[in-house]
């Protein structure tokens, strides 16, 4: 039985989800969670790490990227991740996180670190969508 999302923002979409509960097949797995980062969120983020990384594309010695900047700011706000090998064996790349997971209030701690980062390293972060 497969429901679409519902937010509780009201008392009808909280009894919404109250009569989907009492209706749901036995053994239904129902999870409440907070709301996922914004796409607003999302745009900044990326945008701030273009920035970062075409400013600043060695980080101690390591070649960076979007992707590999994203990773090592999530490593420090305490989310999993990890660095393995490329194929070639001529750099890592990383696994174990994902931003999509992150909620709104993660989101903006992960942003404010990234601004901080950018700012200790004299990186001007321009808020435009990378392209």
């Amino acid at each position: 039985m497969s429901r679409p999302l519902v937010i509780l923002n009201t008392k009808a979409n909280r009894q919404t989800a109250a009569n989907w509960c009492m209706n749901a097949p036995e053994g239904t797995q129902v999870e409440f969670r907070e709301r996922l980062r914004t796409d607003d969120q999302n745009r900044k983020m990326w945008a701030s790490l273009t920035d970062l990384a075409r400013q600043r594309p060695f980080h101690n010695g390591v070649k960076m990227n979007p992707d590999t900047y994203k990773a090592m700011l999530m490593h420090a706000l305490g989310h999993e991740t990890r660095f393995i090998p490329t194929l070639d064996g001529d750099g890592v790349f990383p696994l174990g996180f994902r931003s999509s997971r992150l909620t709104i209030p993660e989101m903006s701690d992960l942003l404010e670190l990234l601004h901080a980062f950018a700012a200790r390293e004299g990186v001007t972060l321009n808020q435009t969508e990378a392209a």
